[in-house]
C-alpha cells in the first residue's frame, strides 16, 4: 500500500476523491483487477493518488467490524489492524459512561471529558463520543491525527471530539496544553509492537506501564488496554484486570483503575452480552471427576482470568483434572461462559479404539 502523508490525506478528503471512492465501492477490487483499475485511475489522478484511492476502497471493505459507516471514513492498513473491534470499543465506552455520568458533557469545556491517548484513526474515540462523552483524542502521528478528526466529523461527532496532535506524555506536563478541558478520565492503548515483532512485557510497551500509571497523579480514572497474555506479576498493584472475549475469541486484557474499578480483582467479560464472571463468585471445591454426562469447555476469557473453578461452582460441575480447564457435570446447564457437549463414550486414549468409535458413530 502507498504510504500516506498529509497532502494525500487532504486529497482523499476532497469531493473529487470521495466521488471516485463511491464509484470504486461497487467494483471488483481483487488482485486480478488491480492493474486494470490502477491504469484507469491514473488517467485522471497522479500515480500516488490513484494507488491511495484503490487502497482506501479495499480498506473500507475490511473495516465493517471495527467502524460504523466505513464507507465514509479513511484508514491506514496498520492502524486498521491495531484498532479495537467495534463491539469491544462500544463496551469500554459504556463502562466510562457508567463511571462518569455523561449528563455534564454539554460542551468542549466539560470538566469530565475523557482522553483517548494514542487514539490512532479514532475507533475508540468514535465509540466514546457515541456513548455521549466528550473526547480529547491525542495522537502524535500527524496523518493518523488528521484521519481521526476527519472520521469523527464524517460521523457527525465533531462537536464531541477535540483532536490534539502531540505526544501525550509531554501534554500531561503542561498546564495549558489541554485548551481548558483537562480530562478526569483516560483510556490508553500503548504500542505493543517493535516493527513486526510483538511485545509481551508491559514495561516494554510504548510508553511503558510505569509512564502510563503515572497518569493517575493527574487523571483519577484510567483504563489501559494490554495484551491478553499479561503475566500475573505484571498486573499493577491497585489495578483490576478484565479479560474480554468476543464470540469466543480472546481480544484483550483491560486494566481498570479509579472509578472504573468493579470491586473484583479479576473479571471475564464475554461479548456480545455483556456477560460477566468475576473473582468474587463462589469457587468449587469438588474433586476432579471422570467424564459425566456433559462436557464443558470454558470461554478463553474465563480461562485467562483463572475463573474455571468459579465457573464450575456456577454449573455444579467438576474439573476432569486440576491441570486442565475442561469441566463435566451430570446435568446440562445453559451458560454463555462455556461450550457444552453430550458425552457419548469415554475411556483411556487409544488411537485404534478411537477410530473404531468414530466409524461406529
Amino acid at each position: 500500500m502507498v504510504p500516506l502523508n498529509l497532502p494525500l490525506v487532504e486529497f482523499l478528503l476532497s469531493a473529487q476523491a470521495q466521488a471516485a471512492l463511491a464509484e470504486l465501492a461497487g467494483q471488483e477490487l481483487g488482485e486480478q483487477a488491480s492493474l486494470e483499475l490502477l491504469t484507469r485511475l491514473r488517467r485522471t489522478w497522479q500515480p500516488d493518488q490513484a494507488a491511495a484511492l484503490l487502497d482506501q476502497a479495499r480498506l473500507r471493505r475490511k473495516a465493517g467490524d471495527k467502524f460504523p459507516h466505513p464507507e465514509r471514513l479513511l484508514f491506514t492498513d496498520d492502524a486498521l489492524q491495531q484498532a479495537s473491534s467495534r463491539a469491544v470499543a462500544a463496551y469500554r465506552a459504556q463502562q466510562f459512561a457508567a463511571a462518569l455520568d455523561p449528563s455534564p458533557f454539554t460542551d468542549h469545556r466539560s470538566p469530565l471529558a475523557v482522553a483517548d491517548l494514542g487514539c490512532g484513526i479514532g475507533a475508540d474515540t468514535i465509540a466514546l463520543a457515541e456513548a455521549g462523552l466528550h473526547v480529547l483524542a491525542v495522537e502524535r502521528d500527524p496523518v493518523r491525527a488528521r484521519m481521526a478528526a476527519a472520521n469523527a466529523a464524517a460521523l457527525g461527532l465533531a462537536a464531541r471530539v477535540d483532536v490534539l496532535c502531540t505526544d501525550w506524555l509531554a501534554l500531561f506536563s503542561s498546564e495549558d496544553g489541554w485548551r481548558g478541558a483537562k480530562p478526569h478520565a483516560a483510556f490508553v492503548d500503548p504500542g505493543r509492537r517493535v516493527g513486526e515483532q510483538r511485545i509481551f512485557r508491559l514495561d516494554a510497551m510504548d510508553p511503558p506501564i510505569a509512564a502510563v500509571l503515572a497518569l493517575l497523579a493527574a487523571v483519577p480514572t484510567l483504563a489501559v488496554k494490554t495484551l491478553p497474555g499479561i503475566a500475573d506479576e505484571d498486573i499493577p498493584p491497585g489495578a483490576e484486570v478484565e479479560f474480554i472475549s468476543e464470540r469466543g475469541q480472546m481480544k484483550e486484557a483491560l486494566l481498570r483503575l479509579g472509578a472504573l474499578r468493579t470491586g473484583a480483582a479479576r473479571r471475564a467479560t464475554l461479548l456480545p452480552g455483556p456477560h460477566h464472571l468475576d473473582s468474587n463468585a463462589s469457587q468449587s471445591d469438588a474433586p476432579a471427576s471422570q467424564p459425566l454426562a456433559w462436557l464443558y469447555e470454558p470461554d478463553a476469557a474465563v480461562i485467562r482470568a483463572t475463573l474455571v473453578q468459579h465457573l464450575a461452582a456456577l454449573l455444579g460441575a467438576a474439573q476432569l483434572d486440576p491441570t486442565i480447564a475442561y469441566l463435566t457435570s451430570q446435568q446440562p446447564v445453559e451458560t454463555p461462559f462455556a461450550r457444552r457437549w453430550a458425552v457419548l463414550r469415554h475411556g483411556p486414549f487409544h488411537l485404534k479404539t478411537l477410530n473404531r468409535w468414530l466409524r461406529e458413530l
